[in-house]
């Protein structure tokens, strides 16, 4: 497995195009990159649809649908729990027990916990920012189940191939939700 430093990440921001929605900006950071020619780091299509279409836009519509929600922008990072940070390849900010922590309600979710960084409000006023917090980040979970993977030695067989690719629409992102570098999400509420 390689280490997560020998790899290049970085961030990608995101606009909301519900006009009549207080959330207008998320912003996405540990994102897998790509150098090309001029040392620009890149993501590819595939992976800024993957990310736009299970958090991103999700994000988007429960948020407009919350009553009270008065989220303006979201700094999300994804963060894996078992990689030391010197090895991550790029900062996360430092998580303590203020924070909220959102464990996963979907068994199986390749997603496990959510950490929303503390905004110090207190009493009902705290109580009322978990709740829609809770609302709107739980949804996220239900979108990393990932189809089984074959035994290797069903895999390699022609025909398996032949079917898994017949399938393979049904699941776009299935092979993605497998190999996730990521099992939690650190989010900052702005």
């Amino acid at each position: 497995m390689p280490r997560y430093s020998d790899n290049i990440y970085t961030a990608v921001g995101f606009r909301s195009s519900e006009p009549d929605g207080s959330l207008k900006i998320i912003e996405i950071f540990g994102l897998p990159g790509q150098r090309i020619k001029n040392e620009q780091v890149v993501v590819t299509s595939k992976t800024q649809s993957f990310f736009d279409n299970l958090i991103v836009r999700k994000l988007f519509r429960q948020s407009y649908r919350i009553k009270n929600c008065d989220f303006k922008s979201l700094k999300i990072w994804l963060y894996d729990t078992e990689v030391n940070n010197k090895d991550r390849g790029y900062a996360i900010p430092e998580i303590d027990n203020r924070d909220l922590v959102i464990p996963s309600n979907v068994p199986y979710s390749n997603l496990k916990q959510i950490y929303v960084l503390d905004n110090n409000l207190k009493g009902d006023e705290y109580q009322e920012w978990r709740s829609i917090a809770e609302e709107l980040f739980a949804p996220l979970f239900s979108g990393f189940l990932a189809p089984p993977e074959a035994p290797e030695i069903i895999a390699e067989n022609p025909l398996f191939k032949a079917v898994g690719s017949f399938f393979e629409p049904l699941d776009p992102y299935g092979k993605m939700k497998q190999n996730l570098l990521f099992n939690s999400l650190i989010i900052q509420i702005d």
